[in-house]
């Protein structure tokens, strides 16, 4: 089925970009305005004829497997989906598949290398991401590399022209990618790992030439040109990074075609595209990136940089003010009116990315001093009793990540931090934050959804042009670690869960959800938390669920018994395995500051499934915690914590309220410090964690600082509330 990107207005030479218009101040930074979102296909790009034919590529698709919306053409005033020709007529179609994988491996080789570096592992530590398994790994895609030249070089053999010229043109990246490989396996440093992923980038735009269409973009215009009888595509954003490819589109054959003129226009998107009816395009506007860390920043900024010309049949851009890279020469009359055209830069190589930059790009982290584990042990050692403690990483990650919270992955001993959306962080990286060398990682290139970032619950659905999930309007609890699988699953989007697998830094699939976890705007509500071998989700329906590793799916929700179990509401609910007597605890405000809390618990017993209502000593009392979000079990104290704190004393100190499950009873703690629930209390972006192995609290704040906590409940003044 071919779905069609919201129309456009039908004339010649015109396009339809999602009214999309670029900001008329070449140097204010803006925001894109939003799409409907009730539309299939977002962001895609739609040339109609008057005849009754057309094309239409780009753009996501809410509702593929794959997350793309392919090439569409437009016949007798039909629209009928072309992919399937095109690529069974591709010579390098097997190729190319074989090439998205090595980029695959080259992805994870990069993750792993990464890993390695910020964890640095004491000498001899065998574990996943070692610097011995990233140099293994790099060599292996060296191998890679010259098989897919072969490859593709037998591919072409009986191909025409353009497929032998699209094998030659592939097999520089892939060079290239050997060379920034090669170097990479020379060990595990910043530059190295910065090399690891160039060869990366040379892996897949080799995979793009040799593809049957081009690679997925988002606000690119299609023309038609009648001399030529050709379609032409220009540059876009993949949402992670800006291109300035050149594609042209031949109707009578179907074919797309790369093509490759010495220079182009610098990267861009959302431009205009007029074909002027004598074998030319005319280019004009489009954004680049500002990479803006400001609250809710403009991240795009026009592009002022006059008028730009393809000439299709040449192959060749040039500039108004020039016929390619020499500037144009004055006439007699422009002389003598002093008119000169002033000389101007020809552009740049085809092909390029422009990524965003600082805290947006993995390598802004791979910055400062080298990671030292020995002295975040010895930090963590001298750390003083019942005191909360801001580490300062040397790099913290921006945006800002309202609306979140946060897992621990012991497995990898690094927290996992998928949290923003609202005015926050709108991209799709969970960061990863590695307790034994204080830093902060991120796995890849900052990607943002168009005009829906900064939305409130208005974010896309489905995978994106990388096969991963944006953002949902908050996370809050929607994201857990499953510990069988040694992943962490997010269920914030309607219909899917997804999968983020830590040890190669990337979501990898998802599955289908049960009815009672599928339902709009369950990023407010759906309740993530693990035991030592389930991971639980609680529904606003009261209902619980967990996930079978067997058959990868989320069961029926468990037959309960015993008291009715209220379901979860959005900021004040929140759940937590109490391992000592095998059993989730469920803790429920309502909505709303006018309303305060009971004081009220509820368990289910994991063995009987039996659900009882608990009423601790102290519920009254209760009723001066501001927000329950957060609830944290110490197995060594056989304590939870609450993620907030209570009015301040006559001393200033908020005391810390807690819930002392052998006494069934309310409790309050002294605690001093950098409480990271901040002066109010409640914190809406806290990830409070409890972490098993060192026997520490840990947090993390909007802003992404992390704070950790010693608690001694002996010498923390304990007392009921």
């Amino acid at each position: 089925m071919c779905r069609r990107v919201l129309p456009g207005v039908v004339l010649v030479a015109t396009v339809s970009l999602l009214g999309l218009t670029a900001s008329p101040a070449a140097e204010r930074s803006y925001n894109l305005p939003s799409v409907d979102l009730k539309q299939p296909v977002i962001w895609g790009a739609t040339y109609e004829g008057p005849d009754g034919s057309g094309l239409s590529f780009g753009g996501q698709d809410q509702r593929a497997e794959d997350g793309l919306s392919h090439t569409c053409v437009k016949q007798e005033g039909k629209w009928v989906s072309a992919y399937a020709e095109l690529y069974e007529a591709n010579p390098f179609q097997a190729v190319r598949s074989y090439a998205r994988r090595v980029v695959g491996w080259q992805r994870e080789a990069t993750a792993r290398g990464r890993y390695a570096y910020f964890h640095a592992p004491a000498a001899g530590e065998a574990e996943w991401g070692t610097w011995a398994k990233f140099q293994m790994l790099q060599k292996n895609n060296v191998s890679q590399a010259t098989n897919l030249m072969e490859e593709t070089k037998r591919a072409a053999r009986d191909a025409d022209e353009y497929a032998v010229s699209q094998s030659r043109h592939a097999a520089r990246y892939l060079e290239r990618a050997a060379k920034d490989a090669a170097s990479a396996a020379e060990g595990v440093m910043p530059e190295t790992i910065q090399r690891a992923f160039a060869a990366s980038v040379s892996f897949e735009l080799a995979a793009e030439a040799i593809d049957c269409e081009p690679p997925p973009r988002a606000l690119s215009p299609i023309v038609y040109d009648g001399r030529t009888k050709l379609y032409v595509l220009f540059g876009g954003d993949h949402c992670d990074y800006l291109t300035n490819d050149t594609w042209v589109f031949d109707p009578a054959k179907p074919r797309w075609m790369q093509r490759h003129p010495p220079f182009a226009p610098p990267p861009r998107a959302n431009h205009k595209l007029v074909a002027n009816g004598d074998g030319t395009v005319t280019l004009t506007g489009g954004y680049t990136y500002t990479s803006n860390t400001d609250y809710c920043g403009g991240q795009y900024k026009d592009i002022g940089d006059g008028t730009w010309t393809y000439d299709i049949a040449a192959d060749r851009w040039s500039r108004e003010t020039g016929t390619g890279s020499e500037p144009k020469k004055a006439d007699a009359k422009e002389k003598a009116s002093g008119e000169v055209p002033v000389p101007v830069s020809p552009g740049v190589p085809p092909d390029q990315r422009t990524y965003r930059t600082g805290p947006f790009h993995p390598d802004f982290f791979l910055e400062g001093p080298k990671p030292d584990r020995a002295a975040v042990k010895k930090q963590l050692d001298e750390l003083p009793a019942n005191t909360w403690v801001a580490m300062n990483p040397p790099r913290l990650p921006k945006l800002n990540r309202d609306w979140g919270s946060a897992v621990i992955d012991p497995d990898h001993d690094v927290m996992l931090r998928f949290s923003g959306g609202h005015s926050a962080h709108g991209g799709t990286d969970v960061l990863h934050y590695h307790f034994a060398t204080n830093r902060w990682e991120l796995p890849f290139p900052v990607e943002f959804p168009l005009g829906q970032l900064y939305s409130n619950t208005s974010y896309p659905e489905g995978f994106n042009f990388n096969r991963r999930p944006w953002v949902t309007g908050h996370t809050y609890q929607s994201y857990g670690y499953e510990p069988t699988l040694k992943k962490m699953l997010f269920v914030g989007q309607t219909n899917h869960y997804y999968v983020w697998d830590p040890e190669v830094a990337e979501w990898t699939g998802r599955g289908p959800k049960p009815k009672g976890m599928a339902y709009d705007s369950c990023f407010y509500d759906l309740t993530l938390c693990n035991s030592p071998v389930l991971l639980y989700a609680w529904s606003k329906n009261g209902e619980v669920f967990d996930f079978d590793t067997k058959s990868r799916q989320w069961g029926p929700p468990l037959k309960l018994t015993g008291d009715k179990l209220p379901g979860s509401v959005v900021d004040n609910s929140t759940m937590v395995y109490d391992g000592r007597r095998e059993r989730l605890l469920f803790a429920r405000k309502p909505y709303g500051d006018k309303h305060t809390y009971d004081g009220q618990l509820h368990a289910l017993d994991l063995k009987t499934l039996a659900v009882s209502a608990l009423s601790p000593t102290g519920s009254k009392a209760a009723a001066a915690i501001p927000y329950l979000c957060e609830l944290r079990y110490d197995a060594e104290h056989d304590l939870v914590l609450v993620g907030g704190t209570l009015p301040p004393e006559a001393d200033g100190l908020r005391r810390t309220p807690a819930y002392d499950p052998g006494g069934n009873r309310w409790v309050s703690l002294r605690i001093g410090g950098q409480d990271p629930s901040g002066k109010e209390g409640r914190n809406v972006s806290l990830g409070l964690m409890y972490d098993g192995g060192r026997k520490l609290f840990w947090a993390v704040d909007t802003n992404s600082q992390v704070y950790v906590l010693r608690l001694d409940p002996k010498t923390a003044d304990l007392r009921a509330l």
